[in-house]
């Protein structure tokens, strides 16, 4: 199992396996350090009064709304940030909300500090939308996570925003229990009316509060409660299909070209075949409306015990992204599954990644491909011997063979 997890590293240390997702959620942190840094000073000295006797309102002394705003955004950030790092698709959505509401917020000040923050959040607003493809997985447990972390910062902001500001409401609001209460109504929008705010700062926070709760809890119900019913639904209605009987059968991993044609020249030989894709695909490959389909991770072992690793003949994995392929392999041998492996490689210089997780047949024919294009343009012989080592991606291993001999 050890070894299995170190070819699975090495497998990952390709450029694009950390572009952009990385950078990003290290600019993200960033943002989030620099809001921190921003209130350091007050929090620290309400730290200081903690251990002295006197009301939570007097140890809140000193801490301004904007204060509160920037302290609940930064920790905010870095949640968001820590979930963008594995390319979660709700922390993606979670930071475009956060960067949007704090754009609107920073544009209210004329400070320098704030200028430069707004051009930052633009600049990382701006990537992130034109990265959105890349964020594209979905892990129920990161998600729960990330959506409970971001209500109970709203929830924190909301509640020590009121009682801070509690002598600019009518009533005021005194009590921790009063500052609950007008935070629960306020992010719920029921607005009972009992406590108003009175002034210009008081408006603002709970106009600030509503927008944030609408983003927040609409994109966490989203991502989680909606995911969730759904799944739960698709179970239920797909049972049936989910009991056949998944036996002497092809594992086709990926939507691409070559996994739909090598579909359909299994599907002309009678052969049957499980298709494993991470989302439905949109007509163009994969038309047949009766392909054993499961949408799904082809690098989760649940996935594959799902397709029936365990009774197929092969498992092929064809994506265009040739560490997803290596991962589709690795969670293949860590079953120690019988059927054979093939893994597609796309690019020459991730061939030697590909061989270190040992699938059973290594297909590269991008590489055969250039390698074709480039003998007829020159001239050269066409080498059958050559083709095929080139097709099956053992080109390196032929010539150290012959070096041996």
């Amino acid at each position: 199992m050890l070894n299995t997890r170190i070819q699975q590293i090495i497998s990952s240390l390709s450029e694009k396996t950390y572009y952009p997702y990385v950078p990003l959620a290290l600019g993200v942190a960033l943002l989030g350090l620099l809001h921190l840094f921003s209130v350091l000073d007050p929090v620290m000295a309400m730290h200081q009064h903690l251990n002295t006797p006197g009301s939570l309102r007097h140890e809140l002394i000193g801490v301004n709304l904007a204060d509160i705003v920037h302290f609940s955004f930064s920790v905010f950030v870095l949640m968001v940030a820590f979930g963008l790092w594995f390319r979660s698709r709700i922390s993606w959505l979670l930071s475009v909300v956060s960067l949007i509401v704090g754009i609107i917020y920073t544009m209210q000040s004329q400070t320098s500090i704030e200028v430069w923050f707004l051009f930052y959040k633009l600049v990382l607003l701006g990537l992130l939308v034109t990265s959105r493809k890349n964020f594209n997985r979905q892990n129920m447990r990161l998600d729960t996570f990330s959506a409970l972390i971001s209500v109970i910062v709203l929830f924190c902001y909301a509640v020590f925003g009121t009682y801070s500001l509690g002598d600019q409401f009518s009533p005021h609001v005194d009590t921790l229990i009063d500052a609950f209460y007008v935070s629960v109504i306020t992010i719920t929008t029921v607005g009972y009316g009992d406590f108003s705010p009175v002034t210009v700062e008081a408006r603002l926070f709970v106009v600030s509060t509503i927008i944030f709760s609408i983003s927040v809890l609409s994109t966490a119900i989203g991502a989680t409660l909606i995911p969730a019913l759904i799944q739960k639904i698709k179970k239920i209605s797909i049972e049936k299909e989910e009991r056949m009987n998944r036996t002497n059968h092809y594992i086709i991993v990926g939507y691409s070209a070559l996994s739909a044609n090598t579909y359909i020249e299994l599907s002309n030989r009678k052969e049957h075949i499980t298709v494993i894709l991470k989302n439905q695909p949109d007509g163009a490959l994969f038309a047949d409306k009766d392909i054993d389909l499961i949408i799904g991770d082809g690098s989760d072992a649940k996935v594959l015990l799902q397709a029936g690793a365990e009774n197929a003949k092969a498992i092929l994995a064809l994506l265009d992204d040739d560490s997803e392929n290596a991962f589709v392999i690795l969670a293949a041998k860590e079953l120690q599954v019988k059927a054979k492996t093939v893994a597609a490689v796309n690019s020459r210089y991730h061939l030697h990644r590909i061989r270190r997780v040992h699938p059973d047949m290594i297909l590269a024919p991008q590489v055969l491909g250039g390698e074709l294009l480039t003998s007829m343009l020159v001239g050269e012989r066409i080498d059958i011997n050559s083709i095929m080592s080139h097709l099956l991606g053992q080109t390196e291993t032929n010539d150290s063979s012959d070096a041996k001999k």
